[in-house]
């Protein structure tokens, strides 16, 4: 399912009834023979234009316009006619300089500046507009209209959003049936996350009138975000009772019934969206989605394409083409498509031509999706330093925003770099001092093994949250890098003690036990943890080692199973450790030691990797190297090394 926005569609005013087309013909006649008559009449002149701009001939309106000005330089309704004209042709820069001209000469005129705002807003220029609509106001405080307009323009610049809705307020005080400023209100306080209120004011609209499409169409993406479908559905239905054309109606719709898996149904609707407004990008975006949900790879590229056709400059329908391909483990076609995405940001930037655009840009969910999307793609290729790079990147073009340095952490965590991963994750945590960004941290020292930093940071969330799950377990991982396998264990069984069935406590527990040489104890939690969780990578290869070493026949079971781990997720140290001497008992000494080489190479603190290739050397004979492995593990306070190290140097 598609994640909507709230989309801001109200009209700078109440809309009123469309005028009679064949009265404004038979205007246009009687003031245009008025004129041959007498052509300098500035009456005929202004309903000449008035009737061109209601029958929507905005072009053929200038003229008259235009002449009328000339004859009262004074008249501040033809500034305003002729402005709206040249907005309405698509001059716009002439009814920049007609406005601001005005402006400078009237500077307290109301109207003009209002006008002058709403060209500002028709050119996406919210803190132009912004600064019109304020003036304009201050001028005329009581005018409902204006207060309203302002706070849309506030609401579309992305000022504060406790302004924006306490201006909205502010409207609705002076005129309280303003039906535009009570649906802007409730999107308004749907986006802060207020949706009992927001729904509440939408459905106050919808119980006055029946006919408002909007507020039928906002308080339905309200539900719709809440998964409520059915009084979703309801909702666009009503919506489409009162606006059979409402494109982004007919788009939800579909949205609904892909919700239900009903993905042939919600075709239909995407269809019908883009058949209703053929330039609506997203219609067809999620016609190619439903098309891959159909196994129709064809026709998804073709909506896919029409989507980057309309909006070649999006980089939405791209990063979801790439997340999909992911999903389909098509990691070298997710590579192209996130680039693309990137590509189009990039292009972005060289149109705009100003930093401070680019880093509102990329603050957004679908800029940093690319760079991240891009990122997983490669670490899934196995290409951590092409991801590391990626990362960086983002993060020097967007060095204020914490999930570009969360992102760039945990590749750098992924890569081995602990050092690097604990900088990145310390600037995320000033950005964004939150219990996650502490627990990110605390997880980077853990692996870097600087653990007094480590356990301050899990014991400041613990005192601040103490049932925080996930820093219990960062702790229990911590002691158990120590050896500190007692304090382990009373965490882990504080844990139990609430949930018995805590997969991640019972693998935690299984592991440790099997680190003391206690497999008796080690396989119960183990193989309660994998049934419970499939997915627990490390226990399954605890378990896998475990049933190997009470069973040396088991050796090939043993490499299937860290084999298929390490095929999902190559840098998983544990699995090629385990992996690496069960290919040893196999008699395989060549792959032993590449992948357990392979091991030390994605992280050199890992003491078992070392252990276990020291075993590897000293079956092999290489007692030199099988030496400097058991020091390595030694250095690492791994257990038994020592031992085994002084063993070797007593020519045992």
């Amino acid at each position: 399912m598609t994640i909507l926005t709230l989309l801001l569609h109200a009209a700078l005013s109440q809309a009123a009834p469309p005028p009679d087309a064949d009265a404004l013909r038979r205007t246009v006649q009687v003031e245009a023979a008025a004129l041959e008559r007498s052509p300098d009449d500035t009456e005929a002149l202004y309903r000449l234009g008035l009737a061109y701009l209601a029958l929507g001939e905005a072009k053929k309106a200038v003229g008259p316009l235009e002449t009328l000005l000339k004859a009262d330089s004074d008249s501040v309704d033809a500034v305003l006619l002729l402005s709206r004209a040249y907005r309405a042709s698509g001059e716009t820069d002439k009814a920049k300089v007609l406005l601001d001209t005005a402006i400078t000469s009237k500077p307290d005129v109301p109207t003009l500046r209002a006008e002058r705002a709403h060209l500002a807003r028709a050119t996406d220029d919210f803190d132009t507009a912004v600064a019109q609509y304020s003036k304009a106001v201050e001028l005329s405080p009581n005018d409902a209209a204006l207060v309203f307009n302002l706070g849309e323009a506030q609401h579309k610049s992305g000022k504060n959003l406790d302004g924006v809705i306490a201006q909205y307020r502010a409207a609705l005080k002076l005129d309280p049936d303003l039906a535009s400023a009570k649906v802007n209100l409730g999107k308004a306080l749907a986006e802060k996350g207020l949706f009992g209120e927001a729904k509440e004011v939408l459905a106050a609209v919808n119980r006055t009138t029946l006919v408002d499409a909007e507020a039928h169409y906002n308080l339905g993406v309200i539900l719709l975000r809440e998964n409520n479908t059915a009084e979703a559905q309801t909702q666009f239905e009503r919506t489409l009772a009162a606006s059979p054309k409402h494109a982004p109606a007919l788009n939800n719709l579909g949205v609904v019934w892909d919700a239900r898996a009903d993905h042939k149904k919600a075709l239909d609707y995407f269809k019908k969206a883009a058949l209703v407004d053929p330039s609506y990008t997203e219609a067809f975006f999620n016609q190619g989605m439903s098309y891959m949900k159909l196994n129709k790879p064809k026709e998804a590229t073709r909506a896919f394409e029409q989507a980057l056709k309309l909006e070649p400059a999006a980089s939405t329908p791209y990063v979801k083409l790439g997340t999909l391909y992911l999903e389909q483990g098509k990691k070298e076609r997710a590579v192209e498509a996130f680039k693309k995405a990137i590509a189009t940001l990039d292009e972005e930037e060289k149109k705009a031509g100003g930093f401070k655009l680019l880093v509102q840009r990329f603050k957004s969910e679908r800029s940093t999706d690319a760079y991240r999307g891009l990122a997983l793609a490669f670490l899934q290729q196995g290409k951590v330093d092409e991801a590391v790079a990626t990362l960086k990147d983002a993060a020097a073009k967007v060095p204020n925003d914490p999930s570009a340095w969360l992102a760039l952490g945990e590749a750098l965590l992924a890569k081995g770099d602990a050092e690097g991963a604990v900088d990145a994750l310390k600037k995320r945590l000033l950005l964004e001092p939150s219990t996650d960004a502490q627990l990110d941290l605390a997880r980077a020292y853990t692996k870097r093994r600087i653990a007094k930093e480590a356990e301050a940071l899990y014991r400041d969330v613990l005192k601040a949250e103490p049932e925080s799950r996930r820093a219990h377990l960062g702790l229990v991982d911590l002691f158990l890098e120590q050896g500190k396998y007692a304090d382990a264990e009373k965490l882990l069984k504080d844990q139990l003690a609430k949930d018995p069935n805590d997969a991640q406590s019972l693998a935690r527990v299984g592991v440790m036990k099997s680190r003391q040489q206690r497999p008796d104890q080690a396989l119960e939690p183990l193989e309660k943890a994998v049934a419970l969780n499939p997915s627990l990578s490390e226990a399954r290869a605890e378990l896998a080692f475990l049933y190997f070493r009470a069973d040396p026949a088991k050796a090939a079971a043993c490499v299937n199973t860290t084999s298929e781990i390490v095929i999902n997720e190559p840098r998983n140290v544990l699995a090629l450790s385990y992996l690496g001497l069960c290919l040893l008992a196999k008699g395989d000494k060549a792959r032993a030691e590449q992948t357990l080489k392979a091991a030390i190479d994605i992280d050199k603190n890992f003491g078992l990797a070392h252990y276990n290739l020291a075993q590897v050397y000293e079956n092999e004979g290489k007692l030199d190297d099988a030496k400097k492995a058991y020091q390595a593990a030694a250095a690492l306070d791994f257990a038994d090394a020592a031992d085994q190290l002084k063993r070797l140097n007593a020519g045992k």
